[in-house]
């Protein structure tokens, strides 16, 4: 955000309001609403298998996929957590991580991230990187069932790799 003000192509307004949204994400309503609206909605519309479910999210979607993983959820069998924005060291995920005290959720966990992110020069991917093998840290540190991958891609060509390491896990091949 800073380098985009540097550069002119975001006002201080902007990137301000941009980090004010970001304050209060409003994570728990949608988790609500996947679980409780939306997924009753496929299920009866098309049909889903009565279990097995999980739950895959990239960038601040694995950021996202965190934040349902550690709220304990039942709903999904499995999440991945992709590249996860964790932008900053102060990240709310690592609150509600210190809140789960030594009980952590049974859900499985597949965290991946890039090898480009930490090597790169762009240092909002290497913050990111940072953060997330920090959170890994933490998790793995306590016993923590999780498992991880670190791609050779970038951030921005990272996607399908992180999803298809996190099917392949998910499916135990």
């Amino acid at each position: 955000m800073e380098m985009g003000i540097e550069t002119s192509t975001v006002t201080r307004e902007q990137a301000d309001a941009y980090l004010a949204e970001l304050s209060d994400s409003r994570g728990d309503m949608f988790l609500d609403f996947l679980t409780d609206e939306l997924h009753p909605r496929v299920e009866r519309d098309y049909g889903t298998a009565p279990s097995g479910h999980g739950l895959f999210g990239y960038s601040y979607g694995g950021l996202f996929s965190l934040h349902a993983w550690l709220t304990k959820s039942t709903f999904f069998e499995s999440i991945g957590a992709g590249s996860p924005g964790i932008i900053n060291a102060d990240s709310q995920v690592f609150a509600l991580l210190q809140a789960t005290g030594n009980t952590l959720p049974d859900t499985k966990l597949h965290v991946t991230f890039n090898d480009r992110e930490i090597l790169g020069d762009i240092a909002v991917y290497q913050n990111l990187a940072k953060n997330a093998a920090t959170f890994l840290h933490h998790i793995t540190s306590r016993g923590g069932s999780v498992t991880s991958a670190l791609m050779h891609e970038t951030h921005v060509t990272g996607l399908q790799a992180s999803f298809l390491s996190y099917l392949r896990t998910s499916r135990g091949q």
